[in-house]
């Protein structure tokens, strides 16, 4: 991706030499041949890195929830921060977290692994589609937007509300200023497709092919949010890090409400 003027260069090869050196690569996966190689490099990533693996994670679809269907799952490994894997549910069907490596990986596995630290930006919504949907129950989960809360608490502040991922990614010193004008022109784009109120229809989701700007929008979500864990990790005290992490599991059973509740904006105690 183009960050200057927004357009996509389509490669057969990730190993092609543009590809590997563009600062924004993504890789679409919509077929079970890409889906196991992904499989196997994340399974691959854990056994050999020292250092525990993170993996960020963001979801897309229609009004997502319990009622609305997943469409697409972006994530980017902590192996290479610059590429993001856009991972096509609405093609993939349930194999999406059935399929597995010879060695038992699966995407279920992957997300429900207490050791692999997934890296969300408010999983709630999220959660309660793959709960209700897929039956998964997510563990290892990392709240960014819990971890903002910290950092503003940390520094004595009264904090009643949660911020939303751009207003955090405009904060953030450690993101450019390009950075920060390409992320907000890709959310009004994005938006302007699915939102009806701009003049969107949510069904842009599911339509084949993907809207290039779609993907792009969606890859976006989970572009920055390795570097917003790392930020927020060098922000907060050493002693709030596992009260993120209660707080984080704590929205993560979000799904087990008997009825769907909408996730409110109120900054929780944790």
């Amino acid at each position: 991706v183009q960050t200057t003027s927004g357009t996509l260069e389509v490669h057969e090869s990730s190993l092609e030499p543009v590809f590997m050196d563009s600062p924004f690569k993504v890789a679409l996966i919509d077929s079970f041949g890409s889906l196991m190689k992904l499989l196997m490099h994340l399974e691959d990533q854990v056994s050999r890195s020292s250092e525990q693996t993170l993996l960020a994670v963001d979801f897309e679809g229609m009004k997502l929830c319990r009622l609305g269907p997943l469409c697409l799952i972006q994530m980017t490994v902590s192996d290479d921060p610059t590429l993001v894997y856009v991972l096509d549910v609405h093609v993939l069907g349930r194999k999406a977290f059935t399929l597995t490596t010879p060695n038992g990986t699966s995407m279920k596995r992957v997300l429900e692994e207490q050791s692999i630290r997934k890296v969300w930006f408010d999983p709630r919504n999220d959660v309660d589609a793959l709960y209700h949907q897929f039956e998964i129950m997510p563990r290892g989960i990392f709240d960014l937007q819990l971890a903002e809360v910290a950092d503003r608490r940390s520094r004595g502040l009264n904090v009643h509300y949660v911020q939303g991922l751009h207003k955090c990614l405009a904060q953030c010193s450690q993101l450019h200023d390009e950075g920060k004008v390409f992320a907000e022109r890709i959310n009004t784009l994005g938006k302007s497709l699915f939102e009806p109120q701009n003049g969107g229809d949510y069904e842009v989701f599911r339509r084949r092919p993907l809207h290039p700007v779609i993907l792009v929008y969606a890859a976006h979500d989970s572009r920055y949010m390795l570097m917003l864990y790392h930020h927020y990790l060098s922000a907060i005290s050493r002693d709030w890090i596992p009260r993120v992490l209660a707080g984080s599991e704590q929205r993560a059973r979000w799904c087990l409400n008997e009825e769907y509740i909408v996730p409110n904006s109120e900054a929780p105690e944790f």
